[in-house]
């Protein structure tokens, strides 16, 4: 062999390592991983890209329970103590478990909404008893109930504060924070975050996620799921809309990111004395809502300059779907969160922003003229 066909082998080994490498880069840099845990009693499926990954959604799932410890007022964390103190004193919290930062949001969603959410139903929500032993209310207990349901019967108070903090550096820094002092101003209320709780938990898994500085990720809590970063392929992300008269999907989003909630009437419900009773129940009546909708899906952009906008778009649907179509549209509106509604008869509504982003592809349904 000549020297110069010798060079050129050479030249040819070093390309092909070098495309190798490159290869062997891109992959890693694109690597796909999934995790699939359970927390606010649901499934939490993970999918995230790049490396960290796996790590990543590791201490998205941690965040997502330790955030059922502090706002399940079936656990022993924050909001069962202020149950626990309803009528007594009240409970303080900083910004270290976030509380009091979700409380603040949520009631300013319960204002807005005219009650249609509502985060003391707690003492309603326990009588009908969804998770559990569901039964009708009788009409004298569910009367009692009622009374003790208000959100403007949750009083907070909010402090700032200076405290000191030790970093890894071995440096100390001065930060400036917030204290919340909360009550409930009657014996025997109670608070119940479950219908913004799977949303929250995608928050927090969000945080997680932008920490550890993963190329993108999805997390599906339940009914709700959030979108972070980027795809591989630089496409849209696409979510499927359930079909609330089936098991399959109704329609497809394509999305670039953001927070997507559904509630449905399908999701939970039982039969008495040949009626049927969903657990998406209106404050105001303390009985399931009746608006003509069985499911609304809700999407905050990733644009929205809110601290915990997974748990708004699950508490919006949820207030949507008991306010109905043209009271929902305006919540929507108002807050720049766009949404899709179906009614009873299979007429489907979407909102402008999800104009182009929204395809149909279940039969027995169609589209009614756009949201104003």
């Amino acid at each position: 062999m000549t020297r110069k066909a010798k060079a050129r082998l050479l030249w040819a080994g070093l390309f092909l390592l070098a495309l190798g490498l490159c290869l062997f880069w891109f992959a890693r840099q694109n690597a796909e991983t999934s995790l699939q845990t359970f927390a606010m009693g649901s499934y939490v499926r993970q999918t995230a890209w790049g490396p960290g990954g796996k790590a990543a959604m590791e201490a998205a799932s941690q965040a997502a329970a330790d955030l059922e410890n502090r706002i399940s007022w079936r656990r022993e964390g924050d909001i069962a103590k202020m149950n626990s103190q309803a009528g007594g004193e009240p409970v303080t919290v900083d910004e270290s478990t976030y509380t009091g930062e979700l409380l603040e949001e949520l009631l300013e969603l319960c204002e807005r909404s005219g009650g249609a959410l509502d985060i003391t139903i707690g003492p309603v929500s326990r009588l009908w008893d969804f998770d559990g032993e569901p039964r009708v209310p009788g009409e004298d207990e569910l009367k009692e109930a009622l009374a003790l349901v208000g959100h403007t019967k949750l009083s907070m108070e909010s402090e700032e504060y200076m405290y000191g903090e030790d970093r890894a550096d071995g440096s100390h820094m001065d930060c400036l924070g917030t204290r919340y002092r909360v009550s409930l101003t009657e014996a025997d209320m109670a608070l119940d975050l479950g219908a913004v709780g799977k949303g929250a938990a995608c928050d927090a898994a969000l945080a997680q996620y932008q920490e550890a500085g993963v190329k993108g990720a999805v997390i599906a809590v339940g009914g709700s799921i959030g979108l972070y970063g980027q795809k591989p392929d630089g496409k849209a992300f696409r979510v499927s809309v359930r079909d609330p008269e089936g098991q399959g999907s109704m329609g497809v989003l394509e999305l670039p990111g953001g927070f997507v909630s559904t509630s449905g009437s399908y999701e939970k419900y039982f039969e008495q004395n040949r009626e049927k009773y969903h657990h998406i129940l209106d404050p105001r009546t303390g009985y399931p809502a009746e608006s003509g909708l069985v499911s609304v899906t809700v999407w905050c952009p990733p644009e929205m300059d809110w601290k915990w906008p997974g748990a708004l778009s699950d508490g919006l649907a949820t207030a949507c779907f008991v306010l109905g179509l043209e009271d929902g549209q305006k919540l929507l509106e108002g807050y720049g969160a766009e949404g899709i509604f179906v009614d009873g008869d299979g007429a489907i509504a979407v909102t402008p922003g999800l104009e182009g982003r929204f395809s149909l592809t279940a039969p027995g349904y169609h589209r009614e003229a756009d949201a104003p």
